[in-house]
């Protein structure tokens, strides 16, 4: 019972935050940093199994290596369908042909330069040496 009183009185201060217009530090959003690694599995809406392969083993890449940077933003995952409105100016944006994995670096909101991972097709056969490779390939980014 006294758990349940608990939550509720948290949930009084939070609405009167909220209704007052301002929250205190402890639920303000946490600032994002200057500059972000950004990685994107790009893909259409009809896919094989080594397609879905890749993105299982880059996400796996990503989360297992840069957990860290990717709780404080320096790292960001992300998967977009180019088919789905609007994504669409990402396969003129990246020369995108197929199922592409892309670097980004983003300075102050703005991409400052990218690179195609094209290696990811010859690795796919090969967790471990794919693994590598995405980890490989963002540390080295990081470090830039």
């Amino acid at each position: 019972m006294y758990v349940i009183a608990k939550k509720i009185v948290l949930l009084m201060i939070l609405a009167l935050f909220l209704a007052v217009g301002t929250l205190p530090a402890v639920f303000a959003e946490a600032p994002k940093p200057a500059r972000t690694i950004v990685v994107t599995y790009f893909h259409t809406t009809m896919r094989c199994p080594t397609c879905h392969n890749i993105e299982e083993y880059a996400k796996e890449a990503v989360q297992c290596h840069f957990e860290n940077e990717l709780k404080s933003g320096a790292v960001t995952w992300r998967v977009i369908n180019v088919e789905e409105p609007g994504n669409e100016h990402f396969v003129k944006d990246y020369q995108l042909y197929s199922k592409h994995l892309i670097v980004s670096e983003i300075k102050d909101g703005k991409e400052a330069r990218w690179k195609d991972l094209k290696e990811i097709w010859t690795k796919v056969r090969d967790e471990a040496a794919f693994n590598e490779y995405v980890k490989t390939e963002v540390a080295a980014w990081l470090k830039d």
